[in-house]
Formats: C-alpha cells, structure tokens, sequence
C-alpha cells in the first residue's frame, strides 16, 4: 500500500521537544500522526475560559445596563440581567474575547493589535444586532427612524470602550502563558 501524501504539507522536521516546565500552562501531546503538540493544559484552559467569559459577559451586561439607563432612564432589575434576555446578552458579549483569544494566540501579537482586533469584533457585534433590529421592525412592517442610527451610534461607542477591556484582558491571558512557558517562567 503507496503511502498517501497531501500536496500542499511537508513532512514534519524531527525536531527537539521544546523545553517545558513540567507545571507549566502547556503541555506536549502527540497527534493523530504522533508529532509532538503542545496544547494548553486542562487547568490553563478551563481557567482561561472562565477569565475570558467572566470578563466577556460581565463587561457585555454593565454595558447594556448602562445603555438601557441610558436610553430610557430605567435600570435593568436583577431579574432581567439574570433572566433569559440576560443570559443571552452575557452569551454574546463572552463569545467577544474568546473569539479575539483564538485570533491571536500564542502568536506574539502586540496590545495594539489585540485593540484593533477587538475593537472590529466589538464593531461587527453592533452591527449584527442592529441588522437584525432593522430587519425585525422591516418584517414588522415599520421602517426604521433616524433613531436606529443614533442608538447604533451610541451602542458602538460603548462596544469600543468595552472592547478595549477585552483587549486588555485578553492580551494580559496571551502575555501570561508566553512568560509561563519559559523553563525560567
């Protein structure tokens, strides 16, 4: 039987395991084609998820709290921040820095760039919930007013201040399992 080669993938260097600490955020795994890999161990991982979604979800609701004060003059009760519509925003607003980690991890990435990056995935948000506002009030048969620009406007100025939260802590996660890394960490 010939041995099955993809075109585009060399075959992996047999190269030295980097050095890890044995305690250390990674670890080294073998793949499916028994090449060393080195992952986020269980702990690293399930505590960076946490970081990233506590301060996802928690920035996300402070942020619609405010605006809906904001916009109406009424504070959010306990029961709407914690009941089924705030469970769905602190879904969305934790989906933020998970998707920012997963863009830039391990990758040496600069803090700028994490603003950048966050700052457009913060952006994109707003502009998919204002899409979807504008085609629930068409479907609704209502046109939309020039009201839907300002709260839009307003909702994507508090998404790049919330962004930048997210940057920072996504970036601070990213710079902590680079200096863990090192036997010297």
């Amino acid at each position: 039987m010939t041995e099955r080669r993809e075109p585009d993938r060399m075959p992996a260097p047999d190269l030295p395991a980097p050095d890890l600490p044995p305690d250390g955020p990674t670890e080294l795994i073998p793949n499916e084609r028994g090449e060393l890999v080195e992952r986020l161990s269980g702990g690293t991982a399930t505590l960076l998820l946490v970081w990233l979604l506590g301060i996802g979800a928690g920035s996300w609701l402070l942020g619609v709290w405010f605006y809906v004060w904001l916009i109406s003059g009424e504070r959010l009760g306990i029961g709407a921040l914690f009941g089924g519509p705030g469970l769905y925003t602190a879904i969305a607003g934790g989906s933020g820095p998970c998707i920012l980690w997963l863009a830039g991890r391990a990758q040496g990435r600069s803090l700028p760039w994490f603003i950048w990056t966050s700052a457009k995935i913060g952006l994109l948000m707003v502009v998919v919930v204002a899409v979807g506002v504008i085609l629930i009030a068409l479907i609704s048969g209502a046109l939309p007013g020039l009201g839907v620009l300002v709260l839009t406007l307003i909702a994507a100025a508090f998404s790049l201040v919330i962004s930048l939260i997210w940057a920072l802590a996504t970036w601070a996660a990213d710079q902590y399992v680079a200096r863990a890394r090192m036997p010297d960490g």
